[in-house]
């Protein structure tokens, strides 16, 4: 089911990229802005990231794990205790098992390793929309393995 069309369950959708690295944040921004979400902020902190949140409040996050001051899974949290809702996908070089038990005990909707490609960024973010949108009867399903 590759293609290059845009997927209809993220076109329009506001997001957040958070990532001290500016070459992946250039990239995520154009693999977002080609899948049709709308780049609300940029963030390279986690206290930024959650100043963000709180300003713009998106319907997705692309949060980095490790960045300086809060790390994403403390993000994570601070942004659970505002909003069941948001989408947060975590993104990540280092996705050691004890990041990944964090991330699902802190029910982010996804988790991305770096170095990652279009296909599964947007892949990602439209299984969680989706995830989301069918378990809206029954919180909290399970992420698909």
């Amino acid at each position: 089911m590759e293609s290059n069309s845009r997927d209809t369950d993220v076109v329009g959708r506001t997001v957040i990229i958070a990532d001290d690295d500016q070459i992946i944040r250039d990239l995520l921004r154009a693999i977002l802005r080609k899948a049709g979400l709308q780049v609300v902020a940029e963030i390279s902190t986690g206290n930024r990231a959650i100043a963000a949140y709180k300003t713009h409040r998106p319907e997705i996050v692309c949060l980095d794990i490790n960045m300086p001051g809060m790390s994403g899974l403390e993000v994570l949290h601070a942004i659970r205790e505002m909003s069941a809702d948001a989408i947060v996908i975590l993104i990540s070089g280092q996705t050691t098992q004890d990041n990944i038990t964090q991330a699902i005990e802190g029910k982010a909707d996804g988790v991305i390793v770096k170095p990652f490609n279009s296909a599964r960024v947007t892949e990602e973010i439209g299984r969680a929309l989706r995830r989301r949108q069918s378990g809206r009867q029954s919180q909290a399903a399970p992420p698909a393995t």
